[in-house]
């Protein structure tokens, strides 16, 4: 009999401060509605399709697929774990977990629009943080990126209308289900990647503006890959099937302003009926399935740039992260005990991106930890008391072409992403190891962080960078 693992855990929540939509296959004629969501990986990526077989033929069914990374989500009846963890080939097993976002800051720009959409007037008068990462602007005379290097931004879409960003959309996918978490709207159209949230559009700006704000990069490309609604709820396989997608599409750095926690150790799953416990899983799949997408990339050459989340965590510290787990799980029929990993940033190959405020110390929400943190950026803070001076926050654009002000590690990351990207605009794809170390070797070096737990290798500077 197979040797059965210590069971991994996984919870993934989006650590913003503004702080392939999956196959569906339903094959069953009765489906019960005590099933549980669960992921499955499968040694050496190959899936055992018998799995599907046996998970059908017992009143469940196959929600999703990924033979890129062998690997499956399914619904059906915990009692068939035993039997699905003795089918050949079969890693782990795990419950899927959703992710939902944290509660949001934002503050919307309301003043007058300016005549033109081209004026920067909003960029001269307010983002301090591209002003910081761009030396003034002086990056700008070196490069500002073009349309044959394309930044994939895995997010809640973008508005493809807005008047600072539409020169630079080059398209991309949305993975949101039809009539995804009870809103109408959503059709499952595979193009329909206008956001209704707000964040992407903020990071999008981040990267590409054009307009009366500037990203970084204000003339590369971009592409959305659209994995929430309007609400604050999705989950991984929804996540991982954009990371493929992207992959496949050959775009050149993806942009995860989302992170998540691991956890190495235990699951147990409460019926809420019964009130009996059971240990869930062998290797935790939920996690591994997240980690394998993201190697996909990184093997394919792309450059994947990660927040380092907006707990105030010392993610070094991983029993804390496993306190901080069990503390927010909303269902509390799960309980992990172990030691908690924060994810993608502890994938191997990931930029992991802390974040500053302006002032360039580390911002009162951003995680942190010694070989955990890559490089800082701007992200903004409230550095006032009582929260009144919005300036120490990060302005960009927003849905219904409007501007927002935010902060957090999500507001970090996609300066981090345009840099990324201007860097394979100067060297060509040189692959994401070569990248990094130019990025890093570029960064300013902040004072008072021997270790490089807040700040990594420093303040990430896109002038340093193609000077």
């Amino acid at each position: 009999m197979k040797k059965i693992k210590k069971c991994l855990c996984f919870l993934l929540v989006l650590t913003i401060c503004m702080i392939a939509k999956p196959n569906y296959f339903v094959n069953a004629e009765t489906i019960s509605t005590n099933n549980i969501d669960l992921s499955i990986t499968f040694s050496n990526h190959s899936i055992n399709y018998d799995v599907e077989k046996l998970v059908t033929q017992n009143g469940g069914q196959v929600l999703s697929e990924f033979p890129e990374i062998g690997a499956l989500k399914i619904k059906c009846s915990d009692a068939l774990v035993p039997k699905i963890l003795n089918c050949e080939g079969v890693d782990s097993i795990s419950p899927s977990l959703e992710m939902k976002l944290p509660s949001e800051k934002v503050v919307n720009y309301n003043e007058e629009k300016s005549v033109s959409s081209e004026t920067a007037d909003l960029y001269e008068k307010y983002q301090w943080d591209i002003k910081k990462v761009t030396n003034n602007g002086e990056s700008y005379k070196l490069g500002t990126g073009n349309h044959n290097v394309v930044v994939g931004i895995v997010d809640t879409g973008v508005d493809e209308n807005h008047p600072d960003l539409k020169a630079n959309i080059l398209g991309g996918e949305n993975f949101v289900p039809s009539g995804y978490n009870g809103d109408n709207t959503e059709t499952g159209d595979k193009n329909d990647i206008q956001d209704r949230n707000g964040h992407g559009t903020h990071v999008a700006g981040t990267i590409a503006g054009n307009g009366r704000i500037k990203g970084v990069a204000p003339n590369i490309g971009i592409k959305s890959y659209r994995v929430f609604g309007k609400e604050d709820t999705t989950d991984t396989s929804i996540i991982v099937a954009a990371i493929i997608k992207a992959t496949d599409d050959g775009v050149n750095v993806i942009s995860l302003s989302l992170g998540g926690y691991g956890l190495k150790g235990k699951c147990f799953w409460k019926n809420p009926q019964t009130g009996e416990v059971k240990r869930v899983g062998n290797d935790l799949a939920d996690m591994e399935i997240y980690k394998r997408a993201i190697q996909y990339a990184i093997d394919r050459n792309v450059v994947v740039v990660a927040a380092a989340g907006n707990e105030a965590l010392n993610c070094h510290d991983k029993k804390s992260v496993t306190n901080y787990i069990n503390s927010t799980t909303t269902d509390k029929s799960f309980t992990y005990e172990g030691l908690g990993y924060e994810l993608p940033g502890t994938v191997k190959g990931v930029i992991g991106v802390s974040a500053v405020g302006p002032t360039n110390k580390l911002a009162s929400y951003s995680n942190y930890g010694e070989n955990f943190v890559d490089v800082t950026a701007p992200g903004g803070d409230l550095l006032n008391a009582d929260g009144s001076d919005y300036y120490d926050l990060c302005l960009s654009s927003y849905i219904n072409g409007g501007y927002a002000f935010a902060a957090g590690t999500s507001m970090a990351t996609p300066k981090v992403s345009a840099i990324a990207a201007l860097t394979i605009c100067k060297y060509g794809n040189i692959g994401p190891k070569e990248i990094s170390k130019k990025i890093y070797k570029s960064c300013e070096k902040l004072d008072n962080d021997p270790s490089g737990e807040y700040y990594g290798h420093g303040l990430v500077n896109a002038y340093n960078l193609l000077k």
